[in-house]
């Protein structure tokens, strides 16, 4: 090991760089935390542990732990060995599949049969781990940090060098790449720019670039990583194998050290810890990793498709504080309060991960050495939710019970579950609250008749709440109009019968007395402050209860809660969650359809008709009661106007996006009723979109903007008809007793759960299975709790929810999802009170008292922010002396420039972004003839310089369809690829730039292109082409017609080449570019070229031809290049055979077979399917 350079004594001689800013601190901070330091060697990789730069374990230090780890079994060296070879064996086919085989082997380890030792058959066998895990026992492990290691590709030429790889015991865990932050966008503080720089690099190398589709990167060193960073010292995220770019996240928080205490680790006291030291301190300090590695790494399947996932900061923090709080608070019998003081309430804002962080709590207690004993319960007071934390906790690998095996003949389920809860031992168990009530004993059923006075007889003054008024509003409350047989009224008035059922309960038992039992409470701000609670209290006495909630406490509830559950453990706040971007930010708007307000005057009429013999105060109470309660929310035309508006504002704003949405009813009848009137609007919006004018869909989109908004809605259906035909609506509602036959569809659980699934799954996948178009779900209280959806967009609100519930609800639309910007509440109820209310009612406004809410925005609100980025992207011509965006040409040469062409990437991203929030509004108008502008500039600068990127590939689905209308009205196709120089009509697409320096522009990077994309398959030639292109476009660099022609020759050349022999004998596709490999590396050896008339250019050919044939039978086994051991006996053949043959040195010839073996991966196809006869 080396020690770290130090900084220059004097800052000043010092240039600061990636290696000063960012990679020295980090190395630093590792040191200072444990971690050993070795420099990278990209010429021997001997110096790193490593007999080739291929691999990717560094064998000897893994051999050296695992002896240490296993010092008691005494291992020999070949069980050693078969260990690491099963640590490296995985038949899985999927890059994240195989890294979710080797992580559990990283975890639990391998078990292996003993070459020598055992008394028995059975002793035989040994587990053998390659991480010790125990904190006591840290240092029989090992932690290297690498910086500038050099991993070759397999199967082609070239190699990679991450900045900085972490091992523990020889084994690549972490990977970081360091970018310096002087390419940030520093007018705005913004860093953006070098993470997306380290993060596009780390999918590089990982394979997982989507706008690439040839293989790139060194897969292999990915089999056992954890963690991927991306780090620019003042801005670092994080992400795991398998993450896009928008889930890398930033972390915030140094748990278990203080902030004070990491500034004085690395010598920094008194200043800010910036963002790369939080996550180096709160992830990768040694203790931290295993930690994280061991009972926070997940996997998980989300619409189909299989994710990693990482702890968040506040998930990793909470945990970590309710182990200390579990194992530092006082027992029941130690409190002075008469409670377990061992728990308390983790406040995680809905959408941040909640029921991932019961599922990492468990997981940790399980191997806690005074904890790993306890019986953990996790209480729901909903089917729903407990179904939903049952499919989550199988996370944790335990079995969750009760379960089939649970069943007993004639036995209830609350006595299943008192069963189960009286038994000892660390099990993992859901219940309901509602089954810990003891529904047994005798029963008194009281009745009583009352009179109801006739309203008439009611004397009023006038003033809310005079004595009588509720009689009034029962009495209006049981006369339908329509239903009401208004003559059965007498002058005596009528009566009611007022029924109660008095239960004699009897208290409820003691179940299980043990302080070894943990109380997962899920929202439990609901029903654990009232009697339930006081049942599973008696049940479970000395139980610890750590409570659970997504939504802030209340305050007027805040005394009770914490009585019951003691202090906050962990919070993390909506406002917080959408700063991290865990979460999108949520919308307000609210909308009163024009048909509202109609059929609202026609219900005042009614009210006067039906109730006539009432007085006038008396109908005006009557019309108020109607107007704020479930019966005017039930009728049909009313339902039939809104669920027109909605769908029509979900066509043209949520559905572009390829989202989802919930409409929020006010009954059941209410949510049948919706499923149908959304179905007619569709089919509505569907006649009018096939009878539209025709000159409409093709309005310029500024022009589009000043139509009224149903105008704006048919174009929208239009453009997306099949798919507005296919939407499909259904009802989720709870069976009732006597329910109308036709209910049966929405309220069969087989049905709710298909319903349910298929909403979760996106419109378009390439497996069909994995598609639905069920586009809204109409509920009035089932799925706004615990119901975690992606793809929902919006919530259409026509039910008055307060309070935590609304709080709830709202928090749908807030997950985070691909081309997903915002999520949006659509209000038809007016519920702005008491959002506002409710935001600030409760911990949202903070210690201090309530405050005004944060979190939710008019969409208006967002159009400051897009004004702001649209000046941004404009900012990237005219600050390089370039004013109008018109004409075009300047601007695309100015993008020749790789690094502005992501900062214009990044800026015209954001700017699309906001605009795709803010369209299809009228104040989007003034910026839509910008963003078709750019993005015309950013498809043709993708074209010229064969930049995937520019392409927009993960931009709102409108926004690209509003540039692509652009770019296709300028005459290009936006589906059509490049041309290549080897198509037929390359030169007809030059011909067509009208400037000859355009025309060589687009000659050189299409040149350029065709080198990369083939160099692998003939190295030789390619790299010869390469250097003569560079020394024509050096030679006549400002002459643009001269280089013009010199391009055309160039390529005339080279397609002249195509599908010739250039080497008699040989043919030219398959043949050539091993010729070429061989020629080279005889004539490097000779240090003479090679002419046809030597005698050894004839031997050469030949050697080629043997080598050729050999390499064809070989490689015709199926899945050949997936088998380790077939490639490298491929190369020992290929080895051989050059030795053979005499011409190649002995020292060169390891590298000259891998290089002629790589080759031939790269050209599989043609070497399995073409002719390739040796002609004489």
């Amino acid at each position: 090991m080396i020690p770290i350079p130090e900084p220059d004594p004097d800052p000043g001689r010092e240039t600061p760089n990636e290696w000063t800013t960012v990679e020295r601190p980090l190395l630093q901070q590792l040191a200072a935390m444990g971690w050993e330091y070795l420099q990278g060697d990209l010429d021997y990789p001997q110096k790193t542990f490593r007999e080739n730069f291929r691999d990717v374990l560094l064998y000897e230090p893994l051999r050296h732990a695992i002896r240490k780890i296993s010092a008691a079994e005494n291992l020999d060296e070949i069980t050693i060995d078969r260990a690491i070879r099963e640590l490296e064996r995985t038949d899985k086919p999927g890059g994240l599949e195989r890294n979710r085989e080797l992580t559990e082997k990283l975890i639990k380890g391998v078990s292996v049969l003993r070459a020598t030792g055992g008394d028995s058959p059975h002793s035989r066998n040994v587990t053998v781990r390659f991480i010790d895990f125990d904190p006591a026992k840290q240092d029989n492990n090992s932690f290297l940090a690498i910086n500038q290691f050099r991993i070759d590709y397999i199967g082609r030429v070239g190699f990679v060098i991450p900045d900085v790889i972490l091992f523990v015991n020889g084994i690549p865990l972490v990977i970081i790449e360091c970018k310096s932050p002087s390419l940030a966008e520093t007018d705005d503080g913004g860093f953006w720019k070098p993470i997306e720089s380290g993060i596009n690099q780390l999918l590089r190398y990982a394979n997982r670039r989507k706008e690439v589709e040839l293989e790139e990167g060194v897969e292999h060193l990915f089999h056992w990583n954890q963690l991927m960073v991306s780090s620019c010292y003042y801005a670092a995220r994080v992400a795991t194998y398998g993450a896009d770019y928008k889930h890398y996240v930033e972390w915030k928080d140094t748990t278990p050290f203080s902030e004070a205490e990491v500034l004085a680790e690395i010598g920094r006291s008194g200043a800010k810890l910036r963002s790369q030291e939080k996550l180096v301190a709160g992830m990768l300090r040694p203790a931290n990793l295993l930690d994280i590695l061991r009972h926070f790494i997940l996997f998980q399947t989300a619409e189909g498709k299989l994710i990693k996932l990482c702890p968040r900061y506040q998930q990793y923090r909470a945990v970590q504080k309710a182990v200390v709080r579990l194992t530092t608070g006082k027992i029941r019998e130690q409190s002075d309060k008469q409670r377990d003081e061992r728990g308390g309430i983790i406040w995680h804002t809905q959408g941040s991960g909640k029921s991932i962080t019961m599922v990492q709590l468990v997981r940790k207690l399980r191997t806690h050495p005074t904890l790993c004993g306890f019986k953990v319960v996790v209480v729901t007071d909903r089917t729903s939710l407990e179904q939903q934390l049952q499919d989550t906790a199988k996370l944790t690998g335990e079995r969750a019970r009760p379960d089939k095996d649970d069943l007993r003949p004639g036995e209830s389920s609350s006595h299943m579950v008192k069963r189960i809860l009286g038994e000892d031992g660390p099990d993992l168990v859901f219940c309901m609250v509602q089954k810990n009530q003891d529904r047994e004993g005798e029963a008194v059923v009281l009745e009583y008749e009352v009179p109801v006075p006739s309203p008439r007889l009611i004397a009023t003054d006038g003033e809310a709440g005079y004595p009588g008024s509720d009689y009034l509003l029962e009495a209006a409350e049981n006369i339908r109009p329509g239903f009401a047989d208004r003559q059965a009224a007498t002058p005596n008035g009528t009566t009611k019968i007022l029924r109660q059922v008095i239960r004699n309960e009897a208290e409820y038992p003691e179940v299980n007395s043990s302080e070894k039992i943990l109380l997962l409470i899920d929202e439990c701000h609901r029903s654990h402050t009232q009697g339930l609670h006081a049942n599973l209290m008696r049940a479970l006495p000395n139980a610890a209860k750590i409570g659970f909630t997504g939504t802030p406490i209340m305050n007027r509830d805040r005394g009770n809660t914490l009585n019951i559950f003691d202090d906050f453990i962990d919070k993390y706040s909506m406002k917080q969650a959408e700063e991290d971007e865990a979460t999108v930010k949520i919308f307000y708007e609210g909308r009163v359809p024009l048909g509202l307000v109609e059929n609202g005057s026609r219900l005042d009429a009614q009210v006067v008709i039906r109730f006539a013999e009432f007085t006038a105060p008396e109908q005006q109470l009557i019309m108020q009661k109607f107007a704020t309660e479930r019966k005017v929310m039930e009728a049909p035309k009313l339902i039939a106007v809104k669920a027109r508006d909605m769908l029509r504002h979900y066509v043209r704003n949520i559905l572009p996006g390829n989202c989802k949405a919930q409409v929020v009813a006010a009954s059941q009848e209410a949510v049948v009723l919706y499923q149908k009137a959304l179905s007619d609007a569709r089919d509505e919006l569907v006649r009018e979109a096939l009878a539209v004018d025709p000159a409409l869909p093709v309005l310029p989109e500024e022009e589009l903007l000043r139509r009224s908004e149903d105008e704006r809605t048919l174009v929208a259906a239009h453009k997306d008809l099949q798919r507005v035909k296919d939407l499909q609506f259904a009802a989720v509602i709870s069976k009732r007793h006597n329910q109308s036959a036709d209910w049966d569809q929405w309220t069969d659980t087989g049905k709710i759960e298909t319903n349910i699934a298929n909403f979760k799954k996106p419109f378009e996948d390439e497996d069909n299975g994995k598609s639905s178009n069920l586009a809204i779900l109409c509920v009035m209280k089932m799925l706004l709790t615990g119901f975690d959806a992606p793809v929902e967009q919006a919530l259409y609100l026509d039910r008055r929810i307060v309070e935590h519930d609304l709080l709830q609800a709202i928090a749908r639309v807030n997950r985070k999802r691909l081309l997903k910007e915002c999520g949006y509440v659509v209000d038809y109820i007016g519920i702005a009170r008491e959002l506002r209310s409710a935001l600030t009612d409760s911990e949202e406004g903070g210690e201090a008292g309530p405050r005004p809410p944060t979190g939710i925005d008019g969409v208006r609100d967002e159009i400051p922010r897009l004004r702001d980025r649209h000046l941004k992207v404009l900012e990237v011509f005219r600050s390089r002396g370039i004013a109008e965006l018109m004409p075009i040409d300047p601007c695309i040469d100015l993008l020749e420039d790789e690094k502005i062409r992501a900062e214009f990437l990044n800026r015209l991203r954001a700017f699309l972004a906001s605009l795709a929030i803010v369209m299809p509004r009228p104040e989007a108008m003034p910026f839509v003839r910008d963003a078709k502008i750019l993005g015309f500039i950013a498809k043709v600068a993708a074209n010229l310089y064969r930049d995937n990127q520019l392409n927009l590939e993960g931009v709102d689905r409108r926004m690209k369809r509003l540039i692509d209308e652009y770019v296709s009205a300028q005459g290009i196709d936006p589906r059509i690829a490049p041309v290549a120089i080897t198509d037929i009509n390359f030169f007809d697409q030059v011909n067509r730039k009208k400037k000859a320096r355009a025309r060589a522009s687009e000659m050189k990077h299409a040149l350029r292109h065709q080198i990369r994309l083939r160099y692998d398959e003939d190295p030789a030639h390619y790299q010869k082409l390469s250097e003569r292109l560079e020394a024509i476009i050096k030679q006549f660099k400002d002459d643009w017609i001269a280089l013009e022609e010199a391009l055309r020759k160039f390529i005339e050349e080279e397609l002249a080449r195509e599908g010739k022999e250039t080497v008699p004998g040989l043919d030219p596709r398959l043949h050539a570019p091993f010729f070429g490999t061989l020629k080279a590396a005889i004539e490097k050896e000779k240090g003479a070229e090679l002419k046809s008339e030597d005698p050894e250019f004839k031997e050469v050919i030949d050697l080629t031809v043997a080598t050729v044939d050999e390499i064809r039978e070989k490689i015709r086994l199926v899945d050949f290049w997936r088998d380790p051991h077939s490639r490298r006996s491929l190369e020992n053949s290929v080895y051989r055979s050059l030795l053979r043959s005499g011409k190649i040195a002995r020292n060169t010839l390891a590298e000259l077979a891998t290089r002629v073996v790589e080759q031939a991966r790269n050209l599989h196809r043609l070497l399995v399917w073409g002719n390739g006869k040796h002609r004489n």
